[in-house]
């Protein structure tokens, strides 16, 4: 149990800081963009504060998203394969993401077709995440070599 435990809290610390590094690619991106329209860069705080922005967002996402989503996707996935463990985890974290912005959208007044945009926008910025999580987690479950395999070998190493 503390191994499941162990490897779904590797792959959401994965999925965080991909969350991170993707608020970083985003700053990246509108500083190009910016720059390039002669427009505001923003000021030397601007990349700092939206990095720390999606850490802050990708912390409380580990709880409230990518181990729900990689925890569904395991159960779901009983044969074990990586393909459709990313498959149903990625449509409980789409649907997840949807809510979540859908209801601080809704909570901040903000009119509906933005709230529908910002929904898909937040399905676009979890998915990397939780694919991430789930690879990390389903990885770290086929380098551990189980126990059957490893009393196999030490009763071979005490024989010979």
């Amino acid at each position: 149990m503390f191994v499941k435990i162990a490897r779904h809290l590797a792959g959401a610390a994965v999925a965080c800081l991909v969350f991170v590094v993707q608020g970083a690619v985003v700053y990246l991106g509108l500083l190009a963009y910016a720059i390039m329209a002669n427009a505001d860069t923003g000021g030397p705080l601007a990349g700092p504060v939206l990095v720390l922005l999606a850490g802050v967002v990708g912390v409380a996402l580990v709880p409230l998203l990518f181990l729900p989503a990689s925890v569904v996707g395991e159960v779901a996935a009983k044969s074990g394969r990586l393909l459709a463990k990313l498959l149903v985890a990625s449509a409980v974290a789409a649907v997840l993401s949807m809510i979540y912005v859908f209801l601080v959208a809704v909570a901040t007044d903000v009119p509906i077709v933005k709230s529908v945009l910002a929904s898909l926008l937040g399905v676009l910025a979890v998915l990397g995440p939780t694919a991430a999580c789930v690879g990390v987690s389903h990885g770290v479950r086929k380098i551990r070599p189980n126990r059957q395999a490893r009393e196999a070998a030490d009763g071979m190493a005490k024989v010979g």
